[in-house]
This record gives structure tokens, sequence and C-alpha cells, in this order.
């Protein structure tokens, strides 16, 4: 089988634009983490797209079974990009799902007629959407946090004890993520945005409690809960993510069963997510609460293999070939500490 691997800020897709560094470096680790994995996989050719910038990572290569195609120009990349394509026999992307970004490139795989790894582009855009997602998580009975669009904050002025957030409507990580104690120093920030930005921008109640996600694996129905994760951001008036603890969560905090529950209801709400996923909940005392559903594979991915002494990957491929979970049980479930 031949296996497209996409990464997309390691790509080339910023060819003839300043890398942007944080997200290359988050992206090369996604990246040599998925092709390691990749590469036990006897039945398995290797595609992958490179940005000349990064071609120093030979480490990721295995030249007998990988293909790897640099990018210097735009131009390049369009090309090549559509030839990885037309190559492959399965395709799995890595990007984020800003600006329709993921959505998109998997559209343009999908109308290829191959086999695609991952969420539905309808699925994507669903939870890409943080507003539409909250709706949607809200209407099916499943706690997240309460949010409007800033625009519209006049209209809709909500009281929140704890603060609030400001934020992208379909924003990354923490990326443009800051934190107001009061509305008055929220609505100081909004005065200061362009209109434009307002109707992409979401003012978030600031829920208190530990930050964490659940790594789930999602294939033919199946799903799998592989890693309770502390997620490690710093909060000051901006918050930072730092990277994750993988599986540092205990059982007295949240039990794998309350997190599969979880991870079901989410699947029962919002069709076609599938492959590796991340979903970034808020630990109270009370519950988890879910404030964001990445459907693509995460940061955490990249602490999964020493964490549960096995390949993530060759679990996949067996869920997808087998049409039902794989009949191994995980054992091993150690604390990995991601640092960015």
């Amino acid at each position: 089988m031949k296996l497209f691997v996409y990464e997309h800020i390691t790509s080339g897709a910023f060819a003839e634009q300043e890398l942007p560094t944080s997200l290359a470096l988050e992206g090369t680790e996604m990246l040599s983490a998925v092709l390691t994995d990749c590469h036990e996989l006897t039945d398995i050719e290797l595609i992958t797209l490179c940005d000349t910038r990064l071609s120093n990572h030979d480490q990721l290569i295995k030249p007998e079974r990988h293909c790897r195609h640099l990018v210097s120009t735009n131009s390049d990349y369009s090309r090549l990009w559509q030839q990885c394509l037309d190559d492959a026999d399965t395709i799995f992307i890595i990007a984020p799902e800003t600006d329709d970004i993921l959505a998109q490139l998997q559209q343009q795989a999908l109308q290829t007629g191959k086999a695609i790894l991952g969420c539905s582009p309808e699925a994507i855009r669903l939870t890409s959407n943080k507003l539409i997602c909250e709706q949607i998580l809200t209407a099916n009975n499943i706690a997240t946090t309460h949010s409007c669009i800033a625009k519209e904050w006049p209209q809709h002025r909500f009281i929140s004890e704890s603060g609030y957030i400001a934020k992208p409507i379909d924003g990354a990580g923490c990326i443009d993520t800051f934190l107001f104690k009061n509305a008055k120093e929220l609505e100081h920030y909004l005065s200061s945005l362009p209109i434009k930005q307002l109707h992409s921008y979401l003012v978030q109640a600031y829920v208190k409690g530990s930050a964490a996600s659940l790594s789930v694996l999602l294939s033919n129905d199946q799903i799998e809960v592989l890693a309770i994760n502390q997620q490690l951001i710093s909060i000051n008036n901006k918050l930072e993510f730092h990277g994750c603890i993988v599986n540092e969560i205990d059982s007295t905090t949240l039990s794998l069963e309350q997190a599969y529950q979880l991870a079901s209801s989410i699947d029962r709400a919002i069709e076609g997510l599938s492959g590796f996923i991340g979903i970034d909940i808020i630990l109270t005392p009370d519950q988890a609460v879910v404030v964001d559903i990445n459907p693509r594979l995460t940061t955490s991915y990249t602490g999964l293999r020493e964490s549960l002494q096995l390949n993530p990957m060759a679990r996949f491929f067996t869920m997808q070939k087998t049409g039902s979970m794989t009949p191994s049980v995980i054992t091993h479930r150690n604390k990995v500490h991601i640092q960015l």
C-alpha cells in the first residue's frame, strides 16, 4: 500500500512565506512520530512532501520504502501535492483546522476516490467552528462552555464570574487566545479589534479547572481512549500551550470508563469523526467540560508509542482491516512528558 502522509506546515505549503516556527516544530514532531510508526509496517510504502528548508531531517527517511518530494516554490507545491494524491492508495492528512484548511485538503483528497484516514470534511467543519460545535454538544446534553460571537456580545452578554476568554472561532490550540478578568476588560479589548475580526472571534465563559485532553481513536464505529493527558498551558493575559503529559490524569480524577462514555457521546452527536482525534476538556470538581474537539491527530500522539508500549498506527490499521477493535488489551499507560 502506498500511503501519502501529509503534514501541512512542513509540506512546502509555506514555501514562499516565512515558516511559522513553533507550528513547524510541532508539525515536524508529529510527522516524525507517524513516519517512525509507519516504517515498522512492512506492507507500507510512504510518500511525503517536505519544505526544502526542513530537508535536513534525514532521520525521517528510509529510502527503500519512502518517496520524499522536496518543495521550494508554490508551483512545486501545487504540482507535487496533486502528484502525491494521484500516486497514493491511501491518504493521511495532518493540518490545522483554521481557515478551513484541513476540511479543504480532506475534500481534495476525497475527490481522488482513494481511501482517506481521518474525519469527513463535514465533521471537520462542524468541530472547527467552536460556536456550532458548542451548540451541538449542548443539544446532546454534553457539558461544554457558553459562548457567543464577539460581534454579538452587546446583545448576548452573559455573566461569567471566573472571567472571559476571547479567541478565534476556528483557532487551533491556544493561538490568539486571551483571558480577561471581567466584562469591562473584555469590552476594552473587543473595542480595539476591527469589525471584520469581531465576526470571526468568540467570547467564551472561562471555566476554572485542570486543563486536560483525551487522545481518541475511532474506526468502523469502534472507539478507544488511548490517553487522558494533562495540558501544559500557562495563563497570564494570554494562554500559551507548552505541551502535555500523556496519560498523566489518574482514574480518581477521570476514569477510562468516564472518558470512553464522553468520547462515545461526542461520536454519536457528530457524524463523520474518524481516526485520531483530540478532545480538550476542563476537569472541574463536578464534571469534565468539553472546550474543543480537534478533528485530527494532535501533539499528544508523539508520546503515545512510549506511553502505551505499542505502535498506534499499527493499531489503527488493524482496526481498519478487521472492522473491529484490536484483540490486544492496552496494558501500559506510562506518563510521557511532551515539551514544546
